[in-house]
């Protein structure tokens, strides 16, 4: 399985990640209900214009009552799922750093002195050489 799906096996909470998936998509009509409780705190119901137009004297009956249903219905909008950042393209992309970077040198290297690696390589925007020389 690959690990940057929204069901894989990685991810915590893949109701979450497929839904927003499908919202970023455009395609929050085929939510399920997993992925809409998952997505519950970031709904957002949009204000539907219930003013009625002068115009509505001419409509028959039936048209009037189907046109105030469609009026009537509320549309569930997810707002701020545009500012969560996608943690697991995040984690794939320092993975895939970590590969480049070591190679095959990686395995041979205790956990520790890995870390403390990618995370001056990854950090390498805060320091320079002559940070490292004022500290001896």
């Amino acid at each position: 399985m690959n690990r940057i799906e929204p069901r894989a096996s990685i991810i915590h909470t893949p109701d979450f990640e497929s839904g927003c998936v499908r919202v970023l998509r455009g395609r929050q009509d085929r939510l399920t209900r997993a992925e809409k409780a998952a997505l519950l705190p970031f709904t957002r119901v949009a204000e539907a214009d219930a003013t009625t137009s002068s115009g509505d004297e001419s409509l028959s009956f039936v048209e009037r009552i189907r046109k105030r249903h469609r009026t009537e219905e509320t549309k569930v909008r997810y707002e701020q799922l545009k500012t969560i950042p996608p943690t697991s393209n995040a984690v794939e992309r320092f993975f895939s750093v970590a590969r480049v970077t070591l190679g095959q040198q990686r395995h041979g290297l205790h956990p520790p002195t890995l870390e403390t690696i990618l995370l001056l390589k990854e950090s390498r925007s805060y320091w320079d050489a002559s940070t490292v020389d004022s500290l001896n």
